[in-house]
């Protein structure tokens, strides 16, 4: 039986209703959009066959949500949306389950700390002692390896996030010293907010049509995480940063919905960084709205979007094809699920 138009628009309504939950909105209370989000996206299911180990990593604790089979020199940091003031490792917990599973990746998801409570830069300071710890423990792994007669690399770590997760994420990498950078192989992008200043041309303009979130939702979101002369720091956002912060910066992937009007904002950071001579991808995904990833159970281009995602983790000194064929015949031998 054919899916019907009719279908299709209702699982679309559905899935937009559902993603908005993702959103303060102005006169929200924060315990309140705390509650909504957990009680929307946190599950006791975690999908994929996906273990999950929590233990905690420079006193923050986290979910290590570990697939069946995964590299061992690869692992990813994800840094967690929810309009800076809320969202957890539960409520995050099955999205960063199918990621690990499509990209053959252990995944580390922070409980870091949030505002009102604790405004900027207390996330920030959380997971930057995260990501110190994930290296040093890593590149320990990796001189035993190494010892051992392994062919190993160097410490790979991938720095993922979404929506306002994005504004941490460009910032620790801001503040990453050499050493650390270089370990830095990747920053990932879902739908990342990038310039969250009143001067921006989303904030001035009506014309920019989003269905899930409004400018509204983003001045609230921001107003609680820092003071109004601090929105302009780099920290915050980071399309303010110098040309001199994007030396040396990781290659960049962005995934974006067509329909969101924080994509303007993607494809001026791909410009900057581009002038940079750093790689970005921008995948832009037809028809879709913001943080669609998170409506997987209404949207099949959910699923073919964290498949791509995956992909590209593991593009290069990861996975070849003939490996990738490999690693399929294995998993379909043994009946391991793979999402």
């Amino acid at each position: 039986m054919l899916y019907s138009h009719k279908m299709m628009t209702q699982d679309r309504k559905a899935a937009i209703k559902k993603l908005k939950n993702l959103v303060i909105s102005p006169k929200q209370e924060v315990e309140s959009f705390r509650q909504k989000i957990e009680e929307t996206f946190a599950s006791s299911f975690i999908p994929c066959r996906v273990e999950n180990n929590p233990r905690e990593y420079g006193g923050v604790k986290c979910d290590v949500l570990v697939p069946e089979v995964y590299t061992s020199s690869r692992i990813v940091l994800y840094i967690h949306g929810g309009s800076f003031a809320a969202g957890s490792r539960e409520s995050w917990r099955p999205f960063c389950a199918q990621l690990a599973n499509a990209s053959s990746c252990r995944v580390v998801v922070p409980e870091f700390r949030l505002p009102p409570s604790h405004p900027f830069p207390a996330g920030l300071d959380d997971v930057n002692a995260v990501f110190r710890m994930i290296y040093a423990e890593e590149e320990v792994n990796l001189r035993l390896s190494k010892k051992e007669g392994e062919n190993s690399g160097n410490v790979e770590i991938v720095i993922a996030s979404d929506s306002s997760g994005a504004s941490l994420a460009m910032a620790l990498v801001f503040k990453l010293d050499e050493k650390y950078r270089k370990s830095v192989r990747d920053v990932v992008l879902l739908s990342p907010w990038l310039d969250l200043t009143d001067e921006n041309p989303i904030a001035q303009s009506k014309k920019f049509k989003d269905e899930i979130l409004s400018w509204e939702n983003v001045h609230r979101a921001v107003e609680l995480y820092t003071y109004y002369s601090n929105v302009s720091n780099s920290l915050v956002s980071p399309l303010k940063a110098e040309a001199e912060n994007f030396i040396n910066f990781p290659s960049v992937y962005i995934q974006i919905g067509e329909k969101e009007f924080f994509k303007a904002q993607s494809e001026l950071l791909k410009t900057r960084l581009t002038a940079c001579g750093i790689e970005c991808v921008i995948d832009e995904c037809e028809n879709m709205m913001s943080m669609f990833q998170f409506a997987d159970e209404y949207l099949s281009e959910s699923h073919l979007a964290i498949e791509r995602l995956g992909k590209y983790i593991c593009r290069r000194n990861g996975i070849s094809e003939d490996e990738r064929e490999e690693r399929k015949k294995i998993m379909d031998i043994n009946n391991i699920f793979q999402g």
